[in-house]
């Protein structure tokens, strides 16, 4: 492998490892805020962790499609 697709796929693993944490807070406020208005009332503790482990999956799918998309346009840009 050469060096610019080295440098693609760490930068890729580098960007989505720091959008991950941000990601999964928005999509879980908004799903816990759905989830919320949908029942009419406030969640419990087991419900909330319930939906932040069902929240993961979805974060990671975004985050790394989104990574590695942005990376190949900045990539084909400018190299």
């Amino acid at each position: 492998m050469d060096g610019i697709r080295i440098w693609y796929w760490i930068s890729s693993i580098g960007l989505a490892a720091l959008l991950f944490r941000p990601a999964k807070k928005v999509i879980l406020t908004q799903r816990v805020r759905k989830t919320e208005r949908k029942l009419d009332r406030q969640l419990t503790e087991d419900e909330r962790l319930d939906l932040e482990k069902r929240t993961i999956p979805i974060a990671v799918f975004i985050v790394t499609t989104f990574s590695f998309l942005f990376n190949s346009v900045i990539m084909n840009k400018y190299f």
